[in-house]
């Protein structure tokens, strides 16, 4: 047994020191180890451009939706206004001589007295 552990280390000390496998394989496999490489650095170029542009997406996604927002809130405006207007055009129309105030009407309170 102890000497099972002892090849294990040594294996793990030979992987990490680089001596797991000789020179003489990569220049008799060449072409293949740099193709592997190259694929291996295709892989992770095409992931971090991936996700790149899935940020760029979530980015304009929440863009988008801020503008939705805000074009809503605007167009709501829009018709509070134009209402505004054409019942002011109307009383104007009637001379009813009402006009439309400035600030919203104020609730006064009084306190109870017993």
């Amino acid at each position: 047994m102890n000497f099972k552990l002892h090849h294990i280390g040594s294996g793990i000390r030979a992987v990490i020191q680089g001596d797991a496998i000789s020179s003489r394989f990569f220049m008799k496999h060449f072409f293949t180890t740099c193709m592997v490489v190259l694929g291996c650095i295709a892989m992770i170029a095409l992931r971090f451009e991936c996700a790149t542009s899935q940020n760029t997406v979530d980015r304009l996604q929440r863009q988008i939706n801020v503008m939705a927002t805000e074009k809503q809130k605007q167009r709501s405006l829009y018709m509070t206004l134009t209402r505004e207007s054409a019942m002011m055009h109307l009383v104007d129309s009637l001379h009813l001589g009402l006009y439309i105030p400035d600030r919203r009407p104020e609730i006064v309170n009084t306190p109870d007295r017993h």
